[in-house]
């Protein structure tokens, strides 16, 4: 078993979004707990957990200390802010997902189940198998639900190619694949590990049609009919004028991973890029978008 030191933030949740793009860039990634998530944080509070190689955690904590105060000196409120560490089992990570996950329904047919809690499925369930292991995405997020119900209601075009941007444990990847069987996919994401957990339930879904590839959007060899991205706001903001060439005429992007009070800039980014709303949920606090090119 890899050795690895796990650091835990817990701030206010409206400075969360800073923080663990300021850690992510370090680490290779974070899992953010708040009240919408399946282990969940105080209200209005929000817990980052990361991991990183021991050499690194010097590193890391200067940069949530100067994350910290870059926030403090915008006017930000990082109070009250507490950082703990710990040395870790890279299994912990797994485990740890069984005293929370347990099957859920999403949407109108999906079945989502790990592999410690398999209730029988229906004739019109549209299942998922799935052991997040350490990548993000089961379903009990509110911006994983929301993706897989826009993407429910695309009829038209038929669907020949998707991609799913940042790909985490890959259930879009399955859930797309589920839903439109004759198309290729390709699932990509910046993090290795993640990309090897995607191709772990792709297996484990017996889908044979989603490549994995371990990088960003430039990577990507479009055009696709639809585009899956459930990240921060603020990246999808940055790539916004990169998904033109990515997208074909007539198709749709359904963006998640912003908040409500988030979702004018994304779509005000992606506009400038010559996409148009299509359709738009909300849960709670968060919300997805549906782009036609």
């Amino acid at each position: 078993m890899s050795e690895w030191v796990e650091i835990v933030v817990e701030l206010p949740r409206e400075a969360a979004e800073v923080m663990a793009d300021a850690i992510g860039s370090l680490t290779e990634g974070v899992e953010v707990r708040d009240s919408d998530t399946i282990i969940r944080a105080g209200a209005g509070r929000a817990v980052i957990v990361t991991q990183c190689r021991p050499e690194a955690e010097a590193e890391v904590m200067t940069e949530i200390q100067d994350a910290a105060d870059r926030m403090r000196g915008a006017g930000v409120s990082v109070e009250p802010l507490s950082v703990r560490r710990r040395e870790a089992h890279e299994d912990e990570w797994r485990d740890v997902w069984k005293q929370y996950f347990r099957a859920l329904r999403v949407g109108r047919t999906f079945l989502i189940r790990p592999s410690w809690d398999v209730p029988a499925a229906g004739p019109a369930d549209r299942v998922i198998d799935l052991d997040p292991g350490r990548a993000f995405g089961t379903g009990g997020h509110a911006s994983t639900r929301l993706v897989i119900m826009l993407a429910e209601e695309i009829a038209d075009p038929p669907v020949s190619r998707f991609l799913d941007l940042g790909c985490g444990s890959g259930i879009l990847s399955i859930a797309a694949a589920r839903l439109w069987p004759q198309a290729r996919g390709l699932a990509i994401d910046l993090d290795a590990e993640a990309v090897a957990t995607t191709g772990e339930n792709l297996a484990r879904n017996q889908i044979t049609t989603v490549e994995t590839r371990v990088g960003s959007l430039d990577a990507a060899a479009g055009p696709y009919q639809v585009v899956l991205a459930n990240i921060e706001a603020g990246v999808l903001g940055e790539l916004a004028a990169d998904f033109p060439p990515q997208v074909a005429p007539g198709g749709s992007v359904i963006l998640s991973g912003i908040l409500v009070d988030q979702a004018d800039v994304v779509l005000a980014a992606f506009a400038r890029a010559g996409f148009t709303l299509e359709s738009r949920r909300d849960e709670d606090e968060w919300a997805a978008l549906r782009l036609r090119r």
